[in-house]
């Protein structure tokens, strides 16, 4: 692409494609046609998808024209011709995270709970602003939080389908050379300063542009996909890893809780007399797997734990909270001095003493997690998260499986800790973007951690 897209903006000398994992300079990018007859681009296995184009016409407003003379506003990889997101243009820093868990964990519950609860929390509690740098790539959690939280009564029942393996919603597909490779789809989401922020003089300098990856962690083994495949790279290139554990899917938490606890999760996982018992997948091999992927497509030895940050995300902690703390304490705290508009900081010894009692917890009913997490990295946090903060009702039964389909009360939803994940990541990879609470030594002690 010529240098009119240049103009105004502080690019980055070389971008990567956030699909593909591609570098090239900003002016080879590809335009994405805006007529609607053009479309069918060869590269792309969806047919309705625009067709992509090297410009060399512009507008005066730097946008290119497409062959039918519309502008367009939209770039893609000049590799595997997916839109890449302008904000990746620009010369400011990119977190990639990726999200991964067994099918059935709750990762859907979790992204919309997070998502929502970022949007909230950030800005009262923390003075930062957590928004959408480039909607049409979001279209995915939106839906999930418009199926949790957006019904117009507090009795409505609501839930997420589950995510299937595979599917267009979640993925596409790229056509190389007569193959076909699987990308996942990734969210794009900026946490910047707001006027009430410590360092709200320079929001610019501070901002930090989110890339989160989901998908399910069966395509990690290798009876279902091979390590190299596109659809698990993103691993390897992530600057923080959330590793959804659902304990609800492990007979040592189940064995504890079945018959003392009136949650319906517990019950379809044991089993009753009129329905079989599920067979459960073991999530540590999951863990595993992605553990040696990682390590051989980074060339680091398998026992050599890497310094990615690494979040154990316990799921459902509703359901079985008193097998660990209790309730949780409030994770911002310890507003400064003088602040009379109540700004807050990010309780760090409160979510690192949490952290202890659940790997205390793990080692005595899960060891093989910890294991496997610590092998994986040097850090690495236990949080308990709960999506919804209540256990769901049995609503009818599916047809297809006979199980029991169960759905939520959207007036009884009250995510529990779900922003803290993303947080603590912040916290690791970055200096003065995440507000410390404590005192003044122990805010100073947070050096730059960016990769």
């Amino acid at each position: 692409m010529a240098s009119p897209m240049t103009d105004g903006i502080d690019l980055l000398p070389e971008v990567t494609c956030p699909n593909c994992w591609h570098k090239f300079p900003p002016e080879s990018a590809l335009a994405v046609a805006a007529h609607g007859d053009l479309i069918g681009d060869p590269r792309l296995e969806d047919p309705t998808e625009p067709r992509r184009f090297l410009p060399t016409r512009f507008t005066p407003e730097c946008a290119a024209v497409d062959e039918k003379d519309r502008s367009s506003f939209e770039v893609a990889c000049p590799a595997c011709h997916l839109i890449v997101p302008r904000v990746l243009f620009e010369r400011r820093p990119t977190t990639f995270i990726s999200m991964i868990g067994a099918r059935g964990a709750g990762k859907s519950y979790l992204l919309a709970a997070l998502s929502r609860q970022m949007e909230s929390t950030l800005p009262q509690r923390l003075g930062l602003a957590f928004t959408e740098p480039h909607p049409r790539s979001n279209t995915l959690i939106r839906w999930y939080k418009t199926q949790l939280f957006h019904t117009n009564t507090a009795d409505a029942l609501v839930s997420i389908p589950e995510t299937p393996v595979g599917g267009s919603r979640y993925y596409q597909t790229v056509l190389h050379d007569g193959d076909k490779r699987l990308h996942p789809k990734p969210m794009f989401f900026q946490v910047a300063p707001t006027g009430r922020h410590p360092n709200s003089r320079r929001p610019l300098s501070y901002t930090r542009t989110l890339c989160l990856y989901d998908h399910s962690g069966e395509y990690c083994l290798p009876d279902n996909a091979p390590a190299e495949q596109a659809v698990t790279e993103h691993l390897s290139r992530a600057s923080g890893l959330i590793f959804v554990f659902d304990p609800t899917q492990e007979t040592s938490f189940l064995d504890d809780l079945h018959g003392d606890w009136a949650d319906p999760q517990i019950e379809m996982r044991m089993g009753t007399r009129s329905q079989p018992v599920m067979t459960l997948e073991s999530q540590d091999s999951i863990l595993a797997a992605a553990d040696a992927n990682v390590k051989k497509w980074t060339g680091r030895q398998v026992a050599e734990p890497l310094d990615t940050p690494l979040v154990i995300l316990l799921a459902k902690f509703d359901a079985w909270n008193q097998l660990g703390s209790g309730n949780l304490p409030s994770f911002t705290g310890g507003g400064r001095s003088g602040d009379a508009d109540g700004l807050q900081g990010f309780h760090v010894a409160t979510v690192e003493r949490i952290s202890g009692i659940m790997r205390t917890l793990l080692l005595t009913k899960c060891p093989a997690i910890v294991a496997t997490a610590e092998r994986f990295s040097r850090r690495v946090c236990y949080v308990p998260v709960s999506a919804t903060g209540c256990p769901p009702i049995v609503a009818g039964t599916d047809p297809e499986n006979g199980r029991p389909r169960l759905k939520f009360r959207r007036g009884e939803l009250q995510p529990i800790w779900a922003e803290v994940p993303l947080l603590w990541i912040l916290h690791q990879l970055t200096s003065g973007l995440v507000p410390i609470a404590g005192t003044p030594v122990e805010s100073a002690a947070t050096k730059d951690r960016r990769p």
